[in-house]
């Protein structure tokens, strides 16, 4: 929720860097860990900030959005997600690339950077909440061991719903935009109507090549010629904007990590 709110503080060029640190604050865990990432070699230029307000004039406006979205990928899992058999390690890295890779393909598409960034971020948080909802009743058929084919297909037969209808739920609550939200919602099976659902089907197949997959979604991007249609990319498009992302992820990921 503190995400969605720093976007809109974010988008206008405005806001004091004042109200930005207070927002973060709101939350210390996060704060704690936008201090780790700021003091990291990505960032650190002499000495460590020893407060939020210094790493946030450090930063800058621009990019203290991604370094909260860093924090937050850290943050949001922290432990296996057995019904999927995803470590929280392998989730934040898919998480991340996914991200970095959406970042770079809206450039070139001409669509929102910091949104496409916060929706490859939070792509799979459904699956998230799905794991957590039936932990309680010992569900003992994970994807893992029992499962084949789509992956939504076996969720919606296993658990009656799918982990992009979940992460509506959960988004629409986190008062995150419509675009954001409808994005996740569509991206396995993109439409011409939302575009950045096509960016998020293109980027999420490039992470899975990239050897940062989910278990049973390579079947959503096997077919990308829809996606580089509407987004009016193509496929060299998505390995150049990999390649970026790729020499970004692994500082990224050690400084998170």
């Amino acid at each position: 929720m503190i995400l969605s709110r720093l976007g809109h503080l974010v988008r206008d060029m405005e806001t004091p860097l004042d109200d930005i640190a207070s927002l973060l604050k709101q939350d210390a865990a996060l704060t704690s860990r936008i201090l780790r990432v700021a003091n990291s070699i990505i960032y650190r230029v002499g000495e460590p900030s020893a407060s939020l307000d210094e790493a946030v004039v450090r930063v800058g406006f621009t990019e203290v959005y991604r370094l909260a979205g860093f924090a937050a990928a850290a943050q949001i899992v922290d432990r296996r997600l057995a019904l999927y058999g995803v470590t929280a390690a392998q989730f934040r890295e898919n998480a991340l690339l996914t991200a970095l890779i959406m970042e770079q393909l809206a450039g070139r598409a001409g669509l929102d950077e910091a949104t496409a960034y916060t929706v490859g971020l939070l792509r799979s948080v459904g699956k998230i909440a799905l794991d957590r909802w039936v932990e309680p009743s010992g569900v003992d058929r994970d994807y893992e061991s029992n499962g084949h084919g789509p992956l939504a297909d076996w969720e919606s037969a296993t658990l009656g719903m799918n982990n992009c209808e979940a992460a509506e739920i959960i988004m629409k609550d986190w008062l995150f935009p419509e675009v954001s939200i409808e994005a996740i919602r569509e991206h396995y099976q993109p439409t011409e109507a939302v575009p950045m659902a096509n960016l998020l089907n293109l980027a999420a197949g490039a992470s899975e090549r990239s050897g940062h997959g989910w278990p049973g979604e390579r079947y959503y991007w096997e077919q990308p010629e829809g996606p580089f249609a509407v987004t009016g990319l193509g496929p060299d498009d998505v390995h150049d904007a990999t390649l970026v992302a790729l020499e970004k992820f692994g500082p990224v990921r050690a400084a998170v990590g």
